[in-house]
């Protein structure tokens, strides 16, 4: 489980109803995600593999007011943000919402929003956001 994991209907982590606000749930996944970070390793064995699974599950999340399910991380390789978005409907992948995911965008990066850059087509059905972190 070293490779970067992509956002999907399905999450490992929190599912937040009508009660959390994309803010609410944006602060709580920032914070979580700073307490630890992905790694990218090709050992399987040791201790990354847990580590790696227990991080996945604090920065994972569903928002079903906005039909969004995210990952929101650090990158230890790359030392950076990452995002990975989608937008489900059950557990099926629903289409693309630009204006959705612009509001999640600016919940997670705030007044770092404009550095930060989507990755190429790398998953048909989520979309992925990197933000270097300054030195």
């Amino acid at each position: 489980m070293s490779r970067t994991p992509t956002a999907a209907p399905r999450t490992e982590g929190r599912i937040f109803g009508t009660d959390w606000s994309i803010a609410n749930v944006a602060r709580l996944l920032r914070s979580n995600a700073g307490r630890g970070v992905w790694r990218q390793t090709g050992d399987t064995g040791g201790t990354t593999g847990p580590v790696n699974r227990y991080y996945l599950r604090t920065v994972s999340a569903r928002h079903l007011p906005s039909g969004v399910s995210l990952i929101f991380m650090r990158l230890e390789a790359e030392n950076c943000w990452y995002l990975s978005l989608c937008f489900a409907a059950g557990d099926e992948v629903a289409p693309w919402n630009p204006e959705t995911a612009e509001l999640w965008l600016r919940a997670l990066f705030g007044e770092d929003r404009p550095c930060v850059r989507e990755a190429a087509d790398i998953h048909p059905d989520a979309r992925q956001f990197t933000l270097a972190m300054s030195a």
